[in-house]
């Protein structure tokens, strides 16, 4: 008896398994230091620069990067695949299990005018606050290493403070 393969069965299969292991994952505060990313997840990689619409960046009391709503605002950042376990990686530099960040999944939208889903990590703690020492040079140096707008990157500088 003769075997045949369907091939677009298999192919949809594979693309079942490949999307089981691989994340988008919306960056928007220090994640957007290249080096860092490549230290944290080594099977990272770069997608593009997406828009976070009706959230805005802030510094919140701990010092870290967090996004709020805000109607009338937008967040700027980096899109990146990763794998399951860069995953678990950023949930252990994030804090997560010690509730410093959450996990979400967010709307965000490519340059092109497309909608994907992205995950995101948001602080627990939104009160308003000073960023560490060195903390907002690493997330302006990665804003301008991605091509992130000017325009965007001027709206970071006064948390620099």
């Amino acid at each position: 008896m003769k075997r045949t393969v369907n091939m677009d069965a298999m192919a949809k299969g594979w693309g079942s398994l490949l999307g089981a292991l691989i994340v988008i994952y919306f960056a928007y505060g220090s994640n957007l230091d290249l080096p860092q990313m490549n230290n944290r997840c080594r099977g990272a990689a770069t997608i593009g620069t997406a828009l976070l619409p009706s959230h805005r960046f802030i510094i919140n009391s701990q010092g870290g990067a967090t996004v709020v709503p805000d109607p009338y605002s937008s967040v700027q950042g980096l899109l990146w695949n990763i794998t399951k376990a860069d995953e678990r990686s950023l949930d252990r530099y994030e804090g997560v299990r010690r509730g410093v960040y959450r996990r979400a999944i967010v709307q965000v939208v490519k340059p092109n005018g497309q909608k994907t889903k992205a995950l995101i990590y948001i602080a627990t703690d939104s009160t308003p606050g000073t960023a560490r020492p060195g903390y907002m040079e690493k997330v302006i140096a990665g804003a301008e290493q991605c091509g992130l707008p000017k325009t965007y990157i001027d709206q970071l500088k006064p948390w620099l403070r």
